[in-house]
């Protein structure tokens, strides 16, 4: 006696496909987009664009160095908003900026990040 058919084995039932979840591959881009939405809700306008994402990795945790370009107009609401960056809590899921540096260059600024990846879960 063969044992009974599950759903599954049902002549014309397709067994349902789950996809894993993939993360965001593009941490840049959301990294830029969450800074230019904190800038906002400290009163200044920033446009940050990426520049470069470079591997990073340590003992204990992987992620990446990212380099943004930041255009805006000076003024005191920038300056402010750039020296609170290194204290400031920037909400990026399970994701954390270890650390932040506003850089001058030629023709403007840099912010240079250390995005630590899944670092809620370590």
């Amino acid at each position: 006696m063969s044992a009974p058919l599950t759903r599954c084995d049902r002549p014309g039932h397709v067994a349902p496909h789950f996809a894993p979840l993939r993360r965001p591959s593009d941490r840049g881009g959301r990294l830029a987009r969450a800074l230019t939405a904190h800038a906002a809700r400290a009163g200044c306008t920033v446009l940050l664009t990426v520049e470069n994402v470079e591997p990073w990795s340590s003992v204990t945790f992987t992620g990446s160095v990212v380099t943004l370009r930041l255009a805006a107009a000076p003024g005191n609401a920038l300056s402010a908003w750039l020296k609170s960056l290194p204290e400031a809590e920037i909400p990026l899921g399970r994701d954390l900026i270890a650390d932040i540096a506003a850089e001058r260059i030629a023709g403007g600024r840099t912010l240079r990040v250390l995005l630590c990846l899944d670092a809620a879960n370590g």
